[in-house]
């Protein structure tokens, strides 16, 4: 195992707590404005899945996750990028409301990286995340679909 650090990535939205909460969290997943076809069980325990076609240049890339810590409004904590030996990324999001009625997302990414072959995993992970708030943060804020 390769110890790496934590990544993390913090990303203010001009819109109220529960409705930042709802576009990431709900049984649709990121679809319209990040992925193609998501879904997930808005539950402890509950799958995600989780397929690009949009942004994979018509590739589809699907993926399998699986939800570890719900917190309404607070926490969602899961595991997703699954690997021959389980999953590779551990995620903690967490959602905190702004005095000014704004919404920080803060997100948590532990990527387990066995071989040095394997860093392209967590620079990936590292790059989506970016995209990801980018996206959302058009979505969110502005109602745009970016892609």
């Amino acid at each position: 195992m390769i110890e790496i650090p934590k990544m993390e990535f913090i990303e203010y939205f001009d819109a109220p707590l529960q409705r930042v909460w709802e576009v990431f969290v709900n049984t649709e997943g990121w679809d319209p404005w990040f992925t193609d076809g998501m879904k997930m069980e808005t539950k402890e325990g509950g799958r995600i899945f989780f397929r690009w076609t949009r942004l994979t240049q018509g590739e589809t890339v699907e993926d399998k996750g699986i939800t570890v810590i719900l917190e309404p409004y607070k926490t969602w904590e899961f595991w997703w990028y699954e690997y021959e030996d389980g999953f590779r990324s551990h995620v903690t999001m967490t959602f905190q409301a702004n005095k000014d009625k704004g919404t920080w997302v803060k997100v948590q990414d532990k990527v387990l990286v066995t071989q040095i072959n394997d860093l392209p995993i967590a620079f990936g992970c590292a790059f989506g995340w970016g995209q990801m708030f980018c996206l959302a943060k058009a979505y969110i804020e502005k109602g745009l679909i970016l892609i």
